[in-house]
């Protein structure tokens, strides 16, 4: 399998857009959802599952944002044991993915049982979970922070030319 190696611009490039791309996702989602709602109403007008869904709407939070703060925090301890920069840094491109998908699976949960109620306190929640995702943006302070990347290690990222990561070609 070939790889594309990356410098560190190139991989906050990759690691933006991505981040980009997702909660763009839920926004274009969120607004598709709000006009279906505007135009046509809930889909399903049931007290009993409004009543349910603000009460799992914010336990679900908690349990994917804890568990993801856990598996985070984890992968992260393993991460900075890693001798090899790069190992570093492939390891931290997957343990923001794992962060971003803990809270975009509850964000888009949160934006469907809106379209299901039309309960807008659902949709807020939705919106609070977003910006949640935007404050996660990634960062070069933030990635050496969380790496706890040593003074050698940080100029290794200002070096134009240093390979940093390696992505999978397709």
């Amino acid at each position: 399998m070939d790889k594309t190696k990356q410098n560190f611009k190139q991989y906050q490039k990759s690691s933006t857009i991505i981040h980009a791309a997702l909660l763009m996702g839920q926004v274009f989602f969120a607004s598709f959802v709000i006009f279906l709602n505007q135009t046509q109403g809930p889909l399903a007008e049931d007290e009993v599952l409004r009543t349910t869904f603000m009460i799992m709407i914010p336990l679900f939070f908690l349990g994917t944002f804890s568990i993801g703060k856990i598996v985070a925090g984890n992968k992260l301890k393993l991460a900075r044991k890693k001798a090899e920069l790069k190992v570093k840094m492939e390891d931290y491109r997957s343990i923001n993915i794992i962060r971003y998908a803990m809270l975009e699976g509850t964000a888009f949960f949160a934006i469907i049982t809106f379209m299901l109620t039309g309960e807008m306190l659902l949709l807020a929640f939705a919106g609070m979970i977003m910006l949640l995702f935007a404050i996660n943006f990634p960062s070069k302070e933030k990635l050496v922070r969380e790496l706890e990347l040593n003074r050698a290690e940080q100029a290794i990222l200002e070096d134009p030319i240093a390979i940093v990561a390696e992505v999978a070609k397709r």
